[in-house]
């Protein structure tokens, strides 16, 4: 027998309330701010002196399944943390998220959490720090 709707055990997709995209911003000049983003990055000291410069990298963290995507202009940082995705979802939402920057569009959390619902079909939390 099947019920419509059910929840099936194989059926490994997150529901849509653990699908969250986060966003940290510090400014270089703010050593708390900054250590405080610093500290949610793996490798961040080798990370550190990149940032001082025009930087932009995504980085999938195996360790805690979430996709890390920061962003620099040499003086402040944008970290928008991407969690309760599986690794095949964030890579997704990368080959989406491409296929827009196509159309000029700006990296936000309103527009990132924007594709990342379109790959999940499903509703994002939205979390500024």
């Amino acid at each position: 027998m099947y019920a419509y709707g059910m929840k099936w055990f194989w059926n490994s997709r997150p529901a849509a309330s653990d699908v969250s995209v986060r966003r940290l911003t510090a400014a270089l000049n703010e050593p708390e701010r900054f250590g405080r983003l610093l500290r949610e990055l793996p490798e961040s000291e080798e990370l550190r002196p990149r940032l001082a410069a025009s930087f932009y990298a995504r980085a999938w963290d195996a360790t805690r399944a979430r996709d890390l995507w920061i962003v620099s202009d040499g003086a402040r940082v944008d970290c928008y943390v991407l969690s309760g995705l599986r690794f095949q979802q964030a890579a997704s939402v990368r080959v989406r998220w491409d296929a827009k920057r196509r159309e000029a569009t700006e990296l936000s959390l309103e527009n990132l959490a924007d594709c990342v619902a379109k790959v999940t079909e499903g509703s994002v939390t939205l979390r500024e720090d």
